[in-house]
């Protein structure tokens, strides 16, 4: 019997225990403590941010919200006066509205090397459009590719009923073949007023507006294409995926 005394004496001490086991290590007090230091972290998150916040207000940076980072006062002035340069109303364009990188992109839609290009840029542009604007100029080379400038007329016809990126798309999709026949016929296939686009291309209405855009490449250096320039910076030919990077990156650390 004293063995049988002694187990229940245990069994009534484990259980006394368990009844009164401290409240941090109940169910309800490790939530408890969780929630508290939960609570700990965000307040010392929230002190450094503020403390970040005013020292690079103190310096007259500039808080850029899109991409979380700050721009001394001289890159930001060096920014707007970029794009107030290079940007016009008629100039089609992706990306940011505040740009901290202006890429100015002269191509032509019979470009075969435009054309490898396209899906590059997309990438480049799905990372880094919150900080990045894409502005496309014609440049149709003409001498290489006949009828490549009823194209380009094409696609400022396109852009005045809001088509221009789906019908550029179409445009480089379907080198070869830029008779206003089969640029009329490409047309119908996004739902546009066709004859209101028709006569647009019949009348080449965008005929100044092209050559405008030519001109423009000339004056700034272009030969061929694709041509691109990058925040004033004039680089020509093709680029990998892996270079817009590397360029980007210097560019966010004040080095380009």
């Amino acid at each position: 019997m004293g063995a049988e005394n002694k187990i229940k004496e245990r069994v009534s001490d484990a259980v006394a225990k368990s009844y009164y086991k401290p409240w941090y290590k109940r169910v309800y007090g490790r939530i408890l403590l969780s929630i508290l230091a939960l609570i700990v972290l965000l307040s010392i998150y929230f002190v450094i941010r503020v403390a970040i916040g005013y020292y690079h207000a103190q310096k007259g940076e500039v808080y850029n919200s899109e991409l979380d980072i700050w721009l001394t006062e001289e890159q930001y002035i060096e920014n707007q006066k970029i794009a107030s340069n290079i940007i016009t109303d008629d100039d089609p364009w992706l990306g940011s509205e505040n740009p901290i990188i202006n890429v100015v992109i002269y191509e032509s839609f019979a470009c075969p090397f435009c054309k490898d290009d396209q899906e590059t840029l997309k990438r480049v542009l799905e990372k880094f459009g919150p900080v990045l604007r894409f502005t496309v100029r014609d440049y149709p080379t003409e001498g290489l590719h006949p009828g490549v400038f009823d194209a380009h007329l094409a696609a400022g016809c396109a852009n005045e009923q809001d088509a221009y990126w789906p019908y550029h798309d179409i445009l480089f999709a379907n080198q070869g073949d830029f008779s206003k026949k089969n640029l009329k016929l490409l047309a119908k296939t996004l739902g546009v007023d066709i004859t209101q686009f028709d006569k647009c291309l019949d009348d080449e209405i965008y005929r100044f507006e092209v050559r405008q855009d030519y001109a423009s490449g000339i004056e700034s250096g272009v030969e061929g294409t694709p041509t691109y320039i990058v925040n004033g910076n004039l680089l020509p030919g093709s680029m990998s995926y892996e270079m817009w990077e590397e360029i980007i990156g210097f560019i966010l650390k004040g080095e380009l």
